[in-house]
């Protein structure tokens, strides 16, 4: 059996992987980082609530912009402003991935008592994606560290975790359990590689 991921744009070869970033931070963290890369990109940022919901492209990004509405499936994009009709107009269901090539898909791990999940920066292969990937390794230089280890206590070097991931005492989970797999986050998950 062979697979095609042509269509997909964050599964264009090699190169698309490595431009995809996964932090652990709490969401103060989350929130800092991504205004800083707004700022410094010049990017806009787009905004749907579920998956039937349309895109709307976000005028005044404060807090209440990077919070869960609790309708499930929250899409944060960040791009180009001169490529918004990709995306605008139509449910989220119906924005798939080849319309949302030259934007960055930005996901909240979330956070519970026990748990943090894993934050994630998806990305393509497009300019957009390069420089948003440039400025967010600027930042994660500034804000986080590289490198956990996981469950099994395996080195995982592409992994970040910030210092109020750390302060927060709490087990490091890659998808934060929710419903029945929520008893879940109690267990160890990700350690940080201290230096």
């Amino acid at each position: 059996m062979t697979f095609n991921f042509g269509h997909i744009a964050h599964a264009l070869g090699k190169e698309g992987s490595e431009m995809d970033r996964i932090i652990f931070m709490n969401f103060d963290d989350f929130i800092s980082i991504n205004s800083a890369l707004l700022e410094k990109t010049g990017l806009s940022l787009y905004r749907s609530d579920s998956y039937d919901h349309p895109f709307v492209k976000v005028a005044n990004v404060d807090r209440s912009t990077w919070v869960d509405s609790g309708m499930r499936a929250l899409c944060l994009l960040i791009g180009k402003s001169k490529d918004e009709d990709q995306i605008l107009g139509d449910r989220q269901f119906d924005v798939k991935r080849d319309r949302r090539v030259g934007f960055v898909d930005v996901a909240y791990g979330g956070e519970d008592e026990n748990a943090i999940g894993a934050s994630h920066y998806g990305a393509d292969t497009s300019e957009t994606s390069k420089l948003v990937n440039s400025e967010l390794n600027k930042l994660l230089k500034k804000y986080a560290h590289k490198g956990v280890f996981d469950v099994a206590g395996n080195p995982v070097k592409n992994y970040y975790w910030t210092d109020g991931a750390l302060e927060s005492g709490k087990n490091w989970h890659r998808f934060l359990g929710h419903g029945v797999r929520k008893p879940r986050n109690v267990n160890p998950g990700y350690r940080p590689m201290l230096d």
